[in-house]
Protein backbone atom coordinates (compact mmCIF):
# COMPACT_ATOMS: atom_id res chain seq x y z
CA UNK A 1 0.00 0.00 0.00
CA UNK A 2 2.94 5.12 0.12
CA UNK A 3 9.11 12.56 -2.20
CA UNK A 4 8.37 15.13 -4.57
CA UNK A 5 9.62 18.84 -5.14
CA UNK A 6 10.30 20.87 -8.25
CA UNK A 7 10.68 22.79 -11.40
CA UNK A 8 9.00 20.19 -13.62
CA UNK A 9 7.25 21.20 -16.77
CA UNK A 10 3.91 20.08 -15.42
CA UNK A 11 4.73 21.05 -11.83
CA UNK A 12 3.75 24.57 -12.78
CA UNK A 13 0.42 23.42 -14.14
CA UNK A 14 -2.71 24.86 -12.60
CA UNK A 15 -3.60 22.87 -9.46
CA UNK A 16 -6.84 20.98 -9.47
CA UNK A 17 -9.27 23.28 -7.63
CA UNK A 18 -10.46 22.10 -4.22
CA UNK A 19 -14.13 22.77 -4.87
CA UNK A 20 -15.68 19.30 -4.65
CA UNK A 21 -19.23 19.30 -3.42
CA UNK A 22 -19.17 15.67 -2.26
CA UNK A 23 -21.62 14.80 0.51
CA UNK A 24 -18.89 14.07 3.01
CA UNK A 25 -18.60 14.27 6.81
CA UNK A 26 -15.03 15.45 7.19
CA UNK A 27 -14.98 15.42 10.97
CA UNK A 28 -16.35 11.90 11.12
CA UNK A 29 -13.65 10.69 8.74
CA UNK A 30 -10.93 12.44 10.75
CA UNK A 31 -12.16 10.59 13.84
CA UNK A 32 -11.61 7.14 12.30
CA UNK A 33 -8.77 4.87 13.36
CA UNK A 34 -5.87 4.38 10.99
CA UNK A 35 -7.11 1.17 9.36
CA UNK A 36 -10.60 2.53 8.73
CA UNK A 37 -9.26 5.88 7.55
CA UNK A 38 -6.45 4.71 5.30
CA UNK A 39 -6.96 1.06 4.44
CA UNK A 40 -10.72 0.63 4.01
CA UNK A 41 -12.56 1.20 0.73
CA UNK A 42 -15.35 3.77 0.97
CA UNK A 43 -13.94 5.40 4.09
CA UNK A 44 -11.41 8.04 5.07
CA UNK A 45 -9.75 9.79 2.15
CA UNK A 46 -10.71 7.20 -0.47
CA UNK A 47 -14.16 8.58 -1.43
CA UNK A 48 -12.45 11.90 -2.19
CA UNK A 49 -9.92 10.12 -4.38
CA UNK A 50 -12.69 8.21 -6.15
CA UNK A 51 -14.44 11.54 -6.83
CA UNK A 52 -11.14 12.98 -8.17
CA UNK A 53 -11.07 15.50 -5.31
CA UNK A 54 -7.33 15.07 -4.98
CA UNK A 55 -6.47 18.27 -3.15
CA UNK A 56 -9.24 17.63 -0.64
CA UNK A 57 -7.94 14.08 -0.16
CA UNK A 58 -4.37 15.35 0.39
CA UNK A 59 -5.56 17.91 2.92
CA UNK A 60 -7.59 15.28 4.76
CA UNK A 61 -4.61 12.92 4.91
CA UNK A 62 -2.40 15.76 6.17
CA UNK A 63 -4.91 16.74 8.84
CA UNK A 64 -5.54 13.16 9.99
CA UNK A 65 -1.81 12.68 10.54
CA UNK A 66 -1.60 15.95 12.44
CA UNK A 67 -4.51 15.04 14.72
CA UNK A 68 -3.39 11.44 15.28
CA UNK A 69 0.37 11.85 15.49
CA UNK A 70 0.45 10.13 18.90
CA UNK A 71 -1.69 7.17 17.80
CA UNK A 72 1.07 5.29 16.00
CA UNK A 73 4.10 3.96 17.85
CA UNK A 74 7.27 4.52 15.78
CA UNK A 75 8.94 1.59 17.57
CA UNK A 76 6.22 -0.83 16.44
CA UNK A 77 6.91 -2.25 12.93
CA UNK A 78 3.20 -2.37 12.01
CA UNK A 79 2.56 1.21 13.14
CA UNK A 80 5.72 2.39 11.40
CA UNK A 81 4.56 0.77 8.16
CA UNK A 82 1.10 2.33 8.47
CA UNK A 83 2.63 5.77 9.10
CA UNK A 84 4.81 5.39 5.99
CA UNK A 85 1.85 4.45 3.81
CA UNK A 86 -0.18 7.40 5.12
CA UNK A 87 2.61 9.74 4.06
CA UNK A 88 2.88 8.00 0.71
CA UNK A 89 -0.84 8.40 0.06
CA UNK A 90 -0.71 12.08 1.02
CA UNK A 91 2.17 12.69 -1.37
CA UNK A 92 0.34 10.82 -4.12
CA UNK A 93 -2.78 12.95 -3.68
CA UNK A 94 -0.77 16.18 -3.90
CA UNK A 95 0.87 14.85 -7.06
CA UNK A 96 -2.47 13.76 -8.50
CA UNK A 97 -3.66 17.32 -7.87
CA UNK A 98 -0.67 18.75 -9.80
CA UNK A 99 0.96 20.02 -6.58
CA UNK A 100 4.36 18.43 -7.06
CA UNK A 101 5.86 21.27 -5.02
CA UNK A 102 4.06 19.80 -1.98
CA UNK A 103 4.33 16.16 -2.98
CA UNK A 104 8.09 15.92 -3.62
CA UNK A 105 9.30 16.83 -0.11
CA UNK A 106 6.98 14.18 1.33
CA UNK A 107 8.07 11.46 -1.07
CA UNK A 108 11.69 12.35 -0.31
CA UNK A 109 11.30 11.77 3.41
CA UNK A 110 9.46 8.44 3.10
CA UNK A 111 11.25 5.76 5.12
CA UNK A 112 13.46 3.48 3.07
CA UNK A 113 13.67 -0.19 3.99
CA UNK A 114 16.45 -2.74 4.40
CA UNK A 115 18.21 -4.47 1.56
CA UNK A 116 16.17 -7.69 1.74
CA UNK A 117 14.30 -8.34 -1.51
CA UNK A 118 10.96 -6.87 -0.43
CA UNK A 119 12.65 -3.85 1.17
CA UNK A 120 14.85 -3.21 -1.83
CA UNK A 121 11.82 -3.49 -4.12
CA UNK A 122 10.14 -0.73 -2.11
CA UNK A 123 13.26 1.43 -2.32
CA UNK A 124 13.36 1.03 -6.09
CA UNK A 125 9.68 1.95 -6.33
CA UNK A 126 10.42 5.14 -4.38
CA UNK A 127 13.44 5.82 -6.62
CA UNK A 128 11.37 5.37 -9.76
CA UNK A 129 8.58 7.61 -8.54
CA UNK A 130 11.05 10.35 -7.66
CA UNK A 131 12.74 9.95 -11.04
CA UNK A 132 9.44 10.47 -12.84
CA UNK A 133 8.58 13.58 -10.86
CA UNK A 134 12.09 14.99 -11.20
CA UNK A 135 12.00 14.37 -14.98
CA UNK A 136 14.96 11.98 -14.88
CA UNK A 137 14.10 9.30 -17.43
CA UNK A 138 17.43 7.48 -17.09
CA UNK A 139 16.90 7.09 -13.35
CA UNK A 140 13.38 5.78 -13.92
CA UNK A 141 14.67 3.25 -16.45
CA UNK A 142 17.35 2.17 -13.98
CA UNK A 143 14.76 1.69 -11.23
CA UNK A 144 12.62 -0.44 -13.56
CA UNK A 145 15.60 -2.57 -14.57
CA UNK A 146 16.64 -3.04 -10.96
CA UNK A 147 13.14 -3.87 -9.77
CA UNK A 148 12.62 -6.42 -12.54
CA UNK A 149 15.75 -8.25 -11.37
CA UNK A 150 14.82 -8.41 -7.68
CA UNK A 151 14.53 -12.04 -6.55
CA UNK A 152 11.21 -13.12 -5.09
CA UNK A 153 11.42 -13.34 -1.29
CA UNK A 154 11.23 -16.79 0.28
CA UNK A 155 7.66 -17.67 1.18
CA UNK A 156 6.17 -14.95 -1.04
CA UNK A 157 3.81 -17.41 -2.72
CA UNK A 158 2.59 -18.67 0.67
CA UNK A 159 1.10 -15.34 1.75
CA UNK A 160 -2.29 -15.35 3.50
CA UNK A 161 -4.79 -12.55 4.02
CA UNK A 162 -6.27 -11.22 7.25
CA UNK A 163 -8.85 -14.03 7.08
CA UNK A 164 -6.13 -16.66 6.95
CA UNK A 165 -6.91 -17.59 3.35
CA UNK A 166 -4.16 -17.78 0.69
CA UNK A 167 -3.75 -14.67 -1.41
CA UNK A 168 -1.86 -14.10 -4.65
CA UNK A 169 0.62 -11.23 -4.55
CA UNK A 170 2.35 -10.10 -7.74
CA UNK A 171 6.12 -9.92 -7.84
CA UNK A 172 7.89 -7.63 -8.24
CA UNK A 173 5.35 -5.34 -6.62
CA UNK A 174 4.81 -1.97 -8.33
CA UNK A 175 6.83 -2.88 -11.42
CA UNK A 176 3.72 -2.25 -13.52
CA UNK A 177 3.36 1.18 -11.92
CA UNK A 178 6.90 2.22 -12.84
CA UNK A 179 6.53 0.80 -16.35
CA UNK A 180 3.34 2.85 -16.71
CA UNK A 181 5.16 6.00 -15.59
CA UNK A 182 7.70 5.40 -18.34
CA UNK A 183 5.05 4.50 -20.91
CA UNK A 184 3.23 7.78 -20.22
CA UNK A 185 6.36 9.82 -19.57
CA UNK A 186 4.96 13.00 -21.08
CA UNK A 187 1.75 12.89 -19.05
CA UNK A 188 1.04 14.13 -15.55
CA UNK A 189 1.56 11.79 -12.60
CA UNK A 190 -2.21 11.40 -12.24
CA UNK A 191 -2.41 10.01 -15.78
CA UNK A 192 0.87 8.09 -15.84
CA UNK A 193 0.19 6.34 -12.51
CA UNK A 194 -2.84 4.69 -14.12
CA UNK A 195 -1.09 3.92 -17.41
CA UNK A 196 -1.31 0.13 -16.85
CA UNK A 197 -3.78 -2.73 -16.71
CA UNK A 198 -5.86 -2.39 -13.54
CA UNK A 199 -8.39 -5.11 -12.68
CA UNK A 200 -11.94 -3.85 -12.44
CA UNK A 201 -13.42 -3.65 -8.96
CA UNK A 202 -15.94 -6.32 -8.09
Amino acid sequence: MLTLLMTLAFAAAEPVPSDCSLDYDREAELARDVVAFDQTEGQGWRPLYDAECYIDAAELLRDWQSQHEDDLDPTDPRDRSLAKILLWHEAQMWAFGHRNDLALPIFEKIDREGRAASGNAWNLYVDGTLAFLNRDKAALEAAITGLAKEPKPAGWDDAVGADGQPISLPWPQNLDVLEGLLRCWDKSYAVAYLCRDIPART
